[in-house]
């Protein structure tokens, strides 16, 4: 399947590696981190593959679930 191709494609590919990068730092899967965000795996797959433009609601859990701010989320 083609990916899709959004307008700022380069910040979701970036902030889809920084949540990557977060949540293996913890430790974590992608299962185990859904599950706290109350999130589908599949979305969060999405997210970090840079497939979804996601909504500042489900980035802000990612965040919060994950302890940090949403500054720290955008720093890439």
């Amino acid at each position: 399947m083609a990916e899709k191709q959004y307008r700022d494609q380069q910040y979701l590919k970036a902030l889809g590696k920084q949540i990557k990068k977060i949540r293996e730092n913890n430790g974590w899967s992608q299962e185990f981190l859904a599950e706290l965000c109350e999130i589908d795996v599949r979305q969060l797959g999405r997210i970090e593959r840079a497939e979804t433009n996601s909504t500042i609601s489900i980035l802000k859990k990612i965040a919060d679930k994950s302890n940090i701010t949403m500054s720290k989320l955008l720093d890439f």
